[in-house]
């Protein structure tokens, strides 16, 4: 083997694992040094693929998932172990673009919010996930999770940033095995705090129409403000009204920072992408964790959240554009007895 061949070998090592195409629906951003977007962090992505990865594993009672396949660090008398898989992202054919510098979104009682923007990337990249030492039942979950977070959720930067959205290029054949649906968990788990799984989760889709007599452009602002204008609408749906006392209005704060993050104290667990065109129109995903241990507003949020919707057209009427319907929800908490077929159902397999 000469030294060109080796040197190949090297930088393409021949693994078991995965290999995928993907394109991008919104433009994939992963912050960096100074939050610039100059070039894309695998270390991002391989972390929001282990989140959503130990998530399905919880959801089935597998405790064993992430020391198995992400590792740990050691601790106490536990030894250290490595991660038993790796990501390589080819990113050589996405070009670099520039988001729009500032996104104005009014706010309902007036005046308006100020969203600020860099640049990110869009196009092809292919993704290789290399398997080491890890099961065939750690491996299905593994790319089942994949499966679920391309057809639901993001990738990269989160929160007000709404990027990342990637599909499978055309063609490509599932690449996921479907759960067998005789194993499901004898009891549901418990849901402690930093211990979320799939089941105190939501996925929704939101669509647009034209409106009448309209002839709106669409382009990365305007995709950008139909998601902020949407985020900015269930912010609101947590706030109590004008005339309720002060302790259901301290309350509902608390929740609204909760759900939707306040700055230098909590992150936002909803996660509402930039809109993106589809053959069927325009549309956005949302990704709601149910941080609250209140199973009654774990129920109250998701009650304000489906009614939100219709609030949105006043924020969006500069654009020429009108919400088409009410948000598709898919709450894993209806699924408690038949997690494996949900799980399914969501990685489409």
């Amino acid at each position: 083997m000469n030294a060109p061949e080796m040197l190949a070998r090297l930088r393409t090592p021949q693994v078991d694992g995965l290999v995928l195409r993907l394109r991008t629906l919104t433009p994939l951003y992963t912050g960096g040094i100074g939050q610039l977007g100059d070039q894309v962090h695998p270390s991002n992505l391989l972390g929001g693929i282990r989140h959503l990865s130990c998530l399905v594993a919880r959801t089935l009672g597998d405790a064993g998932f992430e020391g198995a396949v992400w590792g740990n660090p050691g601790r106490g008398e536990q030894k250290a172990k490595a991660k038993q898989v790796a990501l390589r992202w080819d990113t050589s054919a996405l070009v670099r673009v520039s988001l729009p510098e500032t996104v104005r979104v009014p706010k309902a009682g007036g005046g308006e919010s100020r969203w600020f923007f860099n640049s990110a990337f869009e196009g092809e990249l292919g993704l290789q996930l290399a398997r080491r030492g890890i099961s065939d039942a750690h491996w299905q979950i593994l790319t089942l999770a994949l499966a679920i977070q391309i057809r639901h959720g993001s990738f990269g930067a989160k929160d007000q940033f709404g990027l990342g959205v990637l599909a499978v290029a055309d063609g490509a054949q599932p690449f996921a095995a479907p759960l067998d649906l005789g194993r499901e968990p004898d009891k549901a788990l418990p849901a402690t705090a930093g211990q979320l799984n799939l089941l105190r989760h939501a996925f929704g889709r939101l669509r647009f129409r034209i409106a009448p007599g309209q002839r709106p452009s669409f382009n990365r602002s305007t995709a950008l403000h139909l998601a902020l204008a949407t985020r900015a609408t269930l912010r609101n749906a947590l706030r109590a009204l004008a005339n309720a006392p002060d302790a259901e209005k301290n309350r509902l704060t608390a929740l609204r920072h909760q759900m939707l993050g306040k700055l230098n104290q909590a992150g936002s667990a909803v996660n509402v992408s930039a809109a993106y065109a589809t053959a069927e129109g325009i549309e956005l995903r949302l990704a709601v964790a149910l941080k609250p241990e209140d199973a009654a507003e774990r129920s109250e949020v998701m009650n304000a959240f489906a009614t939100a919707a219709g609030s949105i057209d006043g924020l969006i009427d500069r654009l020429g554009y009108r919400v088409d319907g009410r948000i598709a929800w898919e709450f894993g908490g209806r699924h408690v007895k038949a997690r494996a077929a949900w799980l399914n159902q969501l990685a489409g397999v």
